[in-house]
């Protein structure tokens, strides 16, 4: 990636993804470029108007922005996604109930559009701590459509200089009995144990893993708590709702919650 474009609409969430991909480009040594879409020609002058106030009242860097006219933000940013080239962050904050707007409905859209992965910003975004990205903690299910983003995110392990580390969240049941548990825990070691044994030969790179019990999206939200410098990566879509990003509750949850920024990708 040679230049990151940042996503932003009109409202003060979208400074948080400037934020972010100001951090992610100078660790890249890539150009920062803000994106705006916009309905209309005539829209454009406000809204450029209306960005640059924003960024020099919050004391943000000077970055190139652009504002665009297009029918459909989704579509636009979902092609600048798909770029080899170039890496896309913004914001994700839909609200709840409704299932697409988990994520924002522009956000939704431009994930399911995108050939590439995406970066997006939750809610509770700090980037006091996360200044840059030291651990890249890829989620993984056991299918082969968890894994597909392994490339993507070893690729970038090795650009940002990052330490790869593989997640699978065990879920927990007071009706197991213990043996059953026990197996299982040992099954899934193994499954992560040689993932990333697999990873280090074809990607030449170092890999740790952990597997962590309960709920999928408390066990990840709890364990990024306390960490720093992290970026989480997921896939959209599994055999598990681990992976169901786009309207999962438990991709929600984990979006909703976390502070650092986390990769998605749509298989």
């Amino acid at each position: 990636m040679q230049k990151i474009f940042v996503a932003m609409d009109d409202s003060e969430d979208s400074l948080r993804a400037l934020a972010f991909g100001q951090i992610f480009a100078a660790q890249l040594g890539a150009d920062v470029n803000v994106i705006s879409v916009v309905p209309m020609q005539g829209d454009i002058a406000a809204r450029r108007s209306t960005l640059q106030a924003r960024i020099a009242a919050h004391h943000l860097e000077a970055v190139a922005l652009d504002v665009v006219a297009h029918d459909s933000a989704k579509e636009y940013l979902g092609d600048l996604a798909s770029q080899e080239s170039s890496g896309l962050c913004m914001m994700a904050h839909g609200r709840r109930p409704v299932s697409e707007m988990l994520i924002g409905s522009v956000t939704a859209g431009v994930v399911r559009r995108a050939h590439r992965p995406v970066y997006l910003c939750g809610p509770r975004y700090d980037s006091r701590a996360h200044q840059q990205v030291d651990v890249l903690a890829v989620c993984v299910d056991g299918s082969k459509l968890s894994e597909q983003i392994l490339p993507h995110v070893a690729a970038l392990s090795k650009r940002l200089g990052a330490r790869l580390q593989l997640l699978q969240v065990m879920e927990t049941s007071s009706s197991r009995k213990s043996t059953a548990l026990g197996h299982t825990d040992v099954m899934e070691s193994a499954y992560l144990n040689a993932l990333a044994r697999r990873v280090e030969s074809e990607q030449a790179l170092e890999v740790d893993w952990e597997v962590l019990h309960g709920d999928p999206a408390d066990s990840i939200v709890s364990y990024l708590a306390d960490s720093h410098n992290i970026m989480l990566a997921m896939t959209t879509h599994g055999r598990s709702g681990l992976s169901q990003v786009v309207a999962g509750s438990v991709s929600h949850e984990v979006l909703h919650e976390a502070s650092c920024p986390v990769i998605v990708l749509r298989p």
